[in-house]
């Protein structure tokens, strides 16, 4: 949060530089919107500039062949978000049948993103990187909560729990830049770095 609040204060230097322009969201969306701006005791306004500010880097991440360094053998890297916030069921589930899921609207399809060879690393909140795998590119369908196909998830190859959870703070020392963690999946380009540290711990 204080790495968000950082740059959200940054934003206002560059207010004068802004254009008005208006955006329909999602209910859900919406609320989560206000619950962080009332979080940060930040405006709407500044909370979604940030927000579409960082996933606007990550198109552009997505968009680069070169960022993704699809010439690595181990594949692209991307970090995946639990979910243990909104229900503890879904992390458990991960866990024990060793898969990358996403739920409910758009979010979902962020599963639709991994690539056969690409690695995933799953993140709690509050306690960091926990496990790891290989997707195999092919995207599942399931329900849940009754809630018919509105799971997708792939099974992931070479999972693995990670001996020691390696924290947020951690995961940005690696890498050495911000990463935000909010997001239900976001692309790792430097992702390597990660997982040499991870097999450091194993070995």
């Amino acid at each position: 949060m204080s790495n968000l609040r950082a740059l959200i204060k940054k934003s206002k230097s560059i207010k004068n530089e802004l254009i008005a322009s208006t955006v329909r969201l999602p209910k859900e969306l919406h609320s989560f919107v206000d619950e962080l701006a009332e979080h940060l005791s930040l405006s709407r306004q500044e909370v979604l500039f940030n927000l579409i500010n960082e996933g606007a880097s990550v198109a552009k991440d997505e968009l680069n062949p070169n960022a993704a360094d699809d010439s690595q053998p181990s594949g692209r890297f991307h970090l995946l978000n639990t979910n243990k916030g909104n229900n503890d069921e879904d992390q458990e589930e991960m866990i024990a049948e060793g898969i990358a899921a996403a739920f409910y609207g758009q979010w979902k399809y962020n599963i639709d993103r991994i690539k056969e060879g690409d690695w995933v690393f799953l993140y709690e909140n509050g306690v960091g990187v926990i496990a790891y795998g290989k997707g195999t590119g092919e995207t599942l369908v399931r329900e849940h909560e009754g809630q018919k196909e509105e799971c997708r998830y792939q099974k992931l190859g070479e999972f693995s729990l990670v001996s020691e959870p390696i924290t947020a703070s951690a995961v940005k020392k690696i890498l050495g830049r911000n990463v935000v963690f909010l997001r239900t999946m976001s692309g790792m380009p430097d992702g390597q770095k990660l997982l040499d540290r991870i097999l450091e711990q194993k070995s």
